[in-house]
């Protein structure tokens, strides 16, 4: 059995982005009540028209309360899941890795809400921080896996003798 020597969850919680979710919702509740009660339109097709925006609204607030980053470390190596894009959890061992560093992201990184990348060589996730853990795999491949916590995440690298 393997001891976890790290462990952190990070969730998508930007009150600014769900603010402006809710607010659309308000809004356009506001705009279909105001169009029933003036009259003149087709009842069915307005309430048809505000159940779909309601489902793509509230779709949209599940899909951004559900993005989580959850980042392990242990004697083996590091397991990272970035859910929903990843529904199982991706491992690389100690000897897959060739360079380990912290870096700082960008400032438009953090600004743009959270940060991914999907290229065929590079991958970045971020749900929260510019700070992370940057990994150049031996097969070429980069990885950008943000934090919280860099002084424990450091702390525990230094326990694996990975730094």
């Amino acid at each position: 059995m393997n001891k976890t020597c790290y462990k952190e969850e990070q969730r998508f919680r930007r009150w600014e982005v769900f603010a402006l979710l809710a607010l659309l919702m308000i809004g356009a509740s506001y705009h279909f009540i105001d169009l029933y009660l003036s009259g003149g339109n087709d009842p069915l097709l307005l309430t048809l028209q505000y159940i779909l925006i309601a489902l793509i609204l509230t779709g949209t607030l599940a899909y951004l309360w559900s993005i989580r980053l959850i980042l392990k470390i242990d004697k083996e190596g590091i397991q990272y899941q970035f859910f929903p894009l990843h529904y199982r959890k991706h491992k690389i061992k100690w000897e897959e890795i060739e360079n380990i560093e912290f870096i700082d992201t960008p400032l438009s990184a953090e600004l743009s809400g959270w940060a991914v990348r999907l290229g065929t060589w590079e991958r970045m996730f971020s749900v929260s921080g510019r700070t992370g853990l940057s990994l150049i795999l031996k097969n070429g491949q980069q990885l950008f896996l943000g934090t919280q916590h860099p002084g424990e995440l450091k702390a525990a690298l230094g326990r694996t003798n990975a730094l």
